[in-house]
């Protein structure tokens, strides 16, 4: 048991440092464009490549972890995203730094379903549950983390110390896993066939199904949220009295419920806990959507921290216990999911603030109660 905790551990200390290469450019887009000349948004695309490229690569990760050995897989996709972060590090061309980003968001995609899926073949029941809310409060933590320790280095020393830094976080994350993760079990190689088969019975599972449909829109709400959010401080509410990233740092106040998964999974069950805190998603924007002020805006922000903090892993105990493709099935959860995301920051732009407030209380109400179709 001890060292099923060490393992657990290192995972969760991984998830916060892969997690935060979704963000570390954010803070970096007007230095990268000053610094290349270029505009905002081709410096933006240094995140939207790596994304595009994480979302693709979680399908392909995630399908080849149900063919090939779990830890064997993490270990060789952590040493080559430590070695492309130190090349990154290396390079002066825009357009070299946005081909590397697209490498460097592959290779994360190599941590978070085999992550899961280590997590259901090799811990019991209690700590099962709790590794994987662990893991998940590590994602949502680093949506944070990662834009603070990048603008810190940025600020101190340039754009290179940035990847640097992570090169060493990576590499300590490696060495982690070597020393903790267990032998994986052999695996008979690659069929295409079996692959084929296992993408068809997810599909075809009416209950997981359901449960994708849910996932889409868990990660949806943060980034339409907060990237709205951001144009409207801009636009229209400048006097804004809490600095932006103060502000959503102490949202992440809300990622505390985490950490009694394991107590309240056993207690209520994954499919009550699920739409509890759908509906918490719902009940924490009500006050907003109907008169917007800083406490109100706050509370929004809290409760949409506290609902993602324990609606994601449930959803992901709920697909691992009802599909039966085993990782195939969490590498099209965390597509599913990411897809979400992807959609909520390409349509933040483009919707008045005010219509995100009603939006999502809305859509998380008709969620709540989509999701008694689910089996107790």
């Amino acid at each position: 048991m001890a060292k099923q905790n060490i393992s657990a551990a290192a995972l969760i200390y991984c998830a916060v440092f892969v997690a935060s290469s979704l963000y570390v450019m954010i803070p970096l887009h007007t230095l990268l464009s000053e610094t290349y000349h270029v505009s905002i948004g081709n410096a933006s695309l240094t995140s939207s490549f790596f994304i595009l490229a994480y979302a693709i690569g979680l399908l392909f990760f995630g399908f080849l972890a149900d063919q090939l050995p779990l830890s064997r897989i993490m270990l060789t996709g952590m040493a080559l995203l430590t070695i492309v972060t130190v090349v990154l590090a290396l390079i002066d061309s825009i357009k070299s730094i946005l081909f590397l980003r697209v490498i460097q968001g592959l290779l994360a995609a190599s941590f978070a379903p085999l992550a899961f899926g280590y997590c259901f073949r090799s811990f019991g029941p209690r700590l099962q549950g709790l590794a994987i809310a662990l893991i998940n409060t590590g994602f949502l933590f680093a949506g944070v983390f990662g834009q603070i320790i990048s603008a810190a280095f940025a600020n101190a020393f340039s754009i290179s110390s940035v990847f640097i830094s992570f090169s060493v976080f990576y590499f300590s994350c490696f060495i982690f896993l070597l020393f903790t993760l267990q032998p994986s079990a052999k695996a008979n190689g690659i069929a295409l066939k079996k692959l084929t088969g296992s993408i068809l019975s997810c599909l075809r599972n009416r209950i997981v199904r359901s449960l994708y449909l849910i996932a889409f829109f868990l990660l949806f709400p943060i980034m339409l949220f907060y990237g709205a959010f951001e144009i409207y401080l801009y636009t229209s509410w400048p006097e804004f009295p809490i600095p932006l990233q103060l502000f959503r740092a102490i949202s992440l106040i809300g990622i505390i419920p985490s950490f009694f998964t394991s107590v309240v999974l056993e207690k209520f069950g994954a499919k009550r806990v699920l739409r509890l805190h759908l509906a918490v998603m719902a009940a924490g924007f009500l006050p907003a959507a109907i008169h917007l002020n800083v406490a109100t805006i706050a509370m929004a922000s809290f409760f949409l921290i506290v609902s993602t903090s324990l609606t994601i892993p449930m959803v992901v105990l709920l697909v691992g216990r009802h599909a039966s493709a085993g990782t195939s099935a969490i590498a099209i959860y965390s597509f599913t999911l990411l897809s979400g995301a992807t959609t909520g920051s390409a349509l933040a732009p483009s919707v008045e603030f005010s219509f995100v407030l009603m939006l999502i209380p809305l859509l998380f109400v008709a969620l709540t109660l989509f999701a008694r179709v689910l089996p107790d």
